[in-house]
């Protein structure tokens, strides 16, 4: 590897670990207080609305099924593959801009989410 890829390397690693925090440029407001205000805010605009989809069938393709201490290929077997039923999952269709009326109230009473180290 040369020591430039090394060094990009460490850096994109670094910056995974960088951690982000709500500050107000006074540090002296309530970040609690402010932000149960804008939950609240946001909660009253676009209140929960759960919804249900149906993801469709899939198939699982075939797979290679081995022994526990087989060393060759002649003790494995090949599946055919499975469909795998159709999957329901809930939603909350209102949540992306619940959450972005939440985060505009708060900059909107002078609170920034910044990089922390």
């Amino acid at each position: 590897m040369s020591p430039r890829l090394g060094i990009l390397l460490a850096c994109l690693w670094l910056a995974g670990c960088a951690h982000y925090q709500w500050r107000h440029a006074d540090g002296t407001r309530s970040f609690d207080s402010d932000s149960y205000q804008c939950k609240q805010e946001a909660a009253k605009a676009f209140p929960p609305d759960i919804r249900q989809r149906t993801l469709p069938p899939r198939y699982i393709g075939p797979r290679w099924h081995c022994p526990p201490g087989a060393t060759t290929r002649s003790a494995c077997w090949l599946d055919s593959g499975l469909w795998d039923w159709p999957q329901t999952e809930s939603y909350d269709i209102n949540e992306a801009a619940r959450d972005d009326l939440y985060r505009s109230c708060l900059k909107a009473r002078g609170w920034a989410y910044i990089r922390t180290e």
